[in-house]
């Protein structure tokens, strides 16, 4: 037992530190400049796109060497070099690229997911041709598509290529235009996708494998109630750790409303949720008592989880998750005519906080460089980070690009046929989970007992019989649709032990 443990902590400590790699190079600004964070430094170069804007809705990725291979606008795929890869061209229907002149302008509208193989799933938020024609119309203004793209580095002589197209995960939805965010599913190797809805609060779950992709459906929380229309700005954020996840938008009305919840890795549920508003503040003095802004539209979780930074468009807020306290960070740095507004932040690969502008000529991010800690010391410095650039009018700095934490590891969710666990523990095991057709069932218990497999609704959908004498037996979970089901084991009317189970298809 305690080789198998070593051996699982030497191979967890070998994938941590290559996944880390993966965001250690970014891609932003208007001409797409390069913020390099390897060799423990940070050095800027010049970006050469001159067609696209990497400013909103940018993301990129880099290998497990930490060079950067692949870069997002939003709508298209490029190398490096500043070249569309095989087939990373249009990725989204054409009347809406054309109409946004081919880059995106909504916060978290792309995101790389790193697989096996040097494969990478592309996931983008979108109009439908025919939705796009009702919001020029009628101002019916949401997005109905949510697709995926699959990317082979491995062709083209590493050159690579789209060898999937525009895959629908979501049709006919109603969803942000902002507001998507991915973690690592616990087993380290997988990834779960969550998408928010435009209206109310539903969050939408997928499951991203080495070789599909899965439908969880989805969560309705009872609110918030957020406004729609302006919703250009917006994020979704999970945890360092990925436990815990929050959401807000910039939308018509404007109410400072955040949700969190806790988030498992394990089988993407969402729980414990609650709602949290901004203190309402004046765009120059929080002390003044005129012209007060209630709008959140970034969000940051701290290192270690236990502050939440929320970003309204003309201050920088702190929220205390232990004692639901606030803190006021920063307000304005210049005067409000030449200020250009907070936006999307994100976690460097350093553990420091960087906050991008929405909006204005800027070169510059804002840095937080203690964010772990509480008050004046997370040592706030406004406009840090200057980009390197081609000329005078290639600012427009942005925000940081839409990434996970790739270097989030595994997380031990259940045993997988561990003997002398279930000698000790007296557990009952099943695996794999999530599950695709037969499930193992293991057991350590001395009475003849059964186990019940019960849905989201409470029905039981599948039960089998235990026997003492056996100690195990399979169960065929073909014919049950993919989701979260819970099974518990039943001795004489009492439970005896229970769980979740995934279905996976």
């Amino acid at each position: 037992m305690k080789t198998n443990l070593l051996f699982c902590l030497l191979f967890l400590t070998v994938t941590v530190k290559g996944q880390s790699k993966y965001g250690i190079q970014w891609k932003c600004g208007l001409r797409g400049s390069t913020i390099d964070f390897r060799n423990n430094s940070i050095h800027s170069k010049k970006g050469y796109f001159l067609n696209s804007w990497f400013d909103k809705g940018n993301s990129n990725i880099c290998d497990t060497n930490g060079n950067l291979i692949l870069c997002s606008d939003g709508y298209n795929i490029y190398d490096s070099n500043a070249n569309y890869i095989d087939g990373g061209d249009t990725l989204v229907p054409k009347d809406f690229y054309i109409h946004e002149d081919g880059w995106s302008l909504y916060s978290q509208s792309s995101i790389f997911l790193p697989m096996d193989s040097n494969q990478y799933y592309f996931i983008t938020p979108t109009f439908s041709d025919s939705q796009f024609a009702d919001c020029q119309a009628n101002s019916n203004c949401y997005f109905d598509l949510l697709l995926f793209n699959v990317i082979d580095m491995n062709a083209n002589g590493g050159a690579g290529k789209v060898i999937k197209r525009m895959q629908p995960l979501l049709e006919h939805a109603i969803l942000s235009k902002t507001r998507m965010m991915a973690c690592r599913h616990a087993n380290g190797k997988d990834w779960w996708l969550l998408k928010q809805s435009e209206y109310g609060n539903v969050v939408y779950k997928f499951l991203f494998t080495q070789d599909s992709v899965y439908n969880f459906g989805n969560q309705a929380f009872a609110g918030p109630a957020w406004g729609s229309g302006w919703d250009i700005r917006g994020q979704s954020v999970i945890s360092k750790d990925g436990s815990k996840y929050a959401t807000t938008v910039d939308g018509i009305p404007a109410t400072g409303e955040v949700f969190i919840a806790d988030f498992d890795r394990c089988y993407g549920i969402l729980s414990n949720e609650k709602i949290i508003y901004t203190p309402e503040l004046n765009y120059h003095n929080p002390n003044d008592t005129t012209q007060k802004q209630k709008t959140s539209v970034g969000l940051a979780f701290s290192p270690n989880g236990k502050l939440l930074y929320v970003m309204s468009p003309h201050n920088l807020l702190q929220y205390d998750l232990d004692d639901n306290t606030w803190f006021h960070v920063a307000g304005l740095d210049t005067s409000y005519q030449k200020f250009q507004d907070y936006s999307s932040s994100y976690l460097g690969p350093d553990n420091k906080l960087y906050i991008g502008n929405f909006g204005g000529t800027s070169k510059q991010m804002s840095v937080v460089n203690n964010p772990d800690v509480k008050g004046v010391g997370c040592n706030f410095c406004p406009r840090c980070l200057r980009l390197d650039t081609l000329g005078l009018n290639d600012g427009f700095v942005g925000t940081p690009p839409c990434m996970p934490n790739y270097s989030l590891g595994a997380q031990v969710c259940w045993a997988l046929g561990n003997d002398e666990i279930v000698k000790e523990k007296g557990e009952i095991l099943l695996y794999p989970n999530p599950s695709e057709s037969q499930l193992n069932i293991r057991y350590n218990f001395d009475k003849d007992s059964k186990l019940q497999i019960v849905d989201m609704l409470g029905i039981i959908v599948k039960e089998v019989f235990l026997s003492k004498e056996t100690k195990q037996v399979s169960l065929f979970v073909n014919d049950l649709a993919p989701g979260v089901y819970s099974y518990r084991q039943i001795y004489q009317n009492t439970t005896l032990n229970t769980g979740k189970l995934i279905i996976s298809k």
